[in-house]
């Protein structure tokens, strides 16, 4: 009997230790949110480094990004279910980094139509995956990638459930190659995806620093009271201050270097930028960001 008792207590440990524990914040009426740590993907995360977010239609749950794994995904419809029973009307996928969308399988098994970007092809399918290789096998267990079934190449206007959404496409390059953010005017929700970080560094090695402007002017353009971008806790009106202040100064200073003749083996060393150095993954992503920021505006200046 006690031996029965100690199976069924280490099961259940066992069983509780793969959960991420995820809580939803109520960051809007109609809004909730899971805040992801700041960190790259780890073997304490386990891939819980993601914004990801539930919106209530009414008959039906809307979700932005559906995270990193499938656990994420069946563990945050569960508690989403404690706040109102209803099921998935759709999920968003905002751009290509896995950590956004490997929780799709999840969703596919329950009939959802996912949306995607443009760019989603079967390369982003191979495995192992980013997230897999980062992670305990025990979270990544039972996730598949699945691509999305439709991808939006322009910018259209939807009506889910009673929830009218704004589909913003970015046809040029910013974050990645393609990026969607879902605005709901009604609500004055901005939904950015990576196109928005702050608390943290952001990551250029998919995309267009150029491109990444024209995409932050425009979204700061829009009516929005309450903004959840990919990584980060902030979400009021000074949500897009970071990313909009990071990614001038690094445009400025590397283009100025290119103008002094700063080659780019000692370019890094000119671009410090030492207001951001306490930043969390300062030290990871700053110097490959002031190469790529580099490698592009030089093409620029010819």
């Amino acid at each position: 009997m006690k031996k029965s008792l100690l199976l069924l207590f280490v099961s259940c440990m066992m069983l509780w230790s793969q959960e991420y524990g995820l809580s939803p914040k109520q960051v809007a009426p109609k809004l909730y949110c899971f805040f992801g740590d700041l960190q790259v993907p780890n073997t304490e995360n386990n891939g819980n480094m993601v914004n990801t977010c539930y919106i209530d239609a009414g008959s039906g749950w809307i979700v932005f990004d559906s995270g990193p794994t499938y656990l994420y995904a069946k563990e945050a419809f569960s508690v989403m279910q404690s706040v109102k029973t209803q099921p998935v009307l759709a999920v968003f996928n905002s751009h290509v980094h896995d950590d956004h969308w490997l929780g799709n399988g999840f969703y596919h098994e329950k009939g959802v139509m996912i949306y995607g970007p443009k760019n989603f092809s079967s390369n982003h399918l191979a495995t192992p995956t980013r997230i897999e290789i980062a992670i305990k096998p025990l979270f990544y267990k039972g996730t598949v990638p699945v691509a999305p079934d439709r991808l939006i190449s322009d910018s259209r206007t939807l009506k889910i459930g009673n929830i009218t959404l704004q589909i913003l496409a970015f046809s040029h390059p910013a974050h990645t190659f393609s990026d969607i953010a879902v605005f709901i005017p009604n609500e004055k929700i901005l939904l950015a995806g990576d196109l928005v970080f702050n608390d943290r560094l952001p990551s250029l090695r998919d995309g267009s620093l150029s491109g990444w402007l024209k995409a932050v002017k425009k979204l700061k353009n829009l009516q929005w009271s309450v903004m959840v971008g990919g990584h980060g806790y902030k979400t009021g009106s000074d949500a897009m201050n970071f990313i909009e202040a990071y990614l001038n100064k690094l445009y400025i200073e590397v283009k100025r270097a290119i103008e002094d003749d700063i080659d780019m083996v000692d370019v890094t060393k000119k671009v410090y930028l030492p207001e951001y150095h306490k930043m969390v993954l300062y030290k990871m992503l700053h110097g490959k960001n002031v190469i790529k920021a580099y490698e592009e505006l030089e093409w620029e200046s010819e």
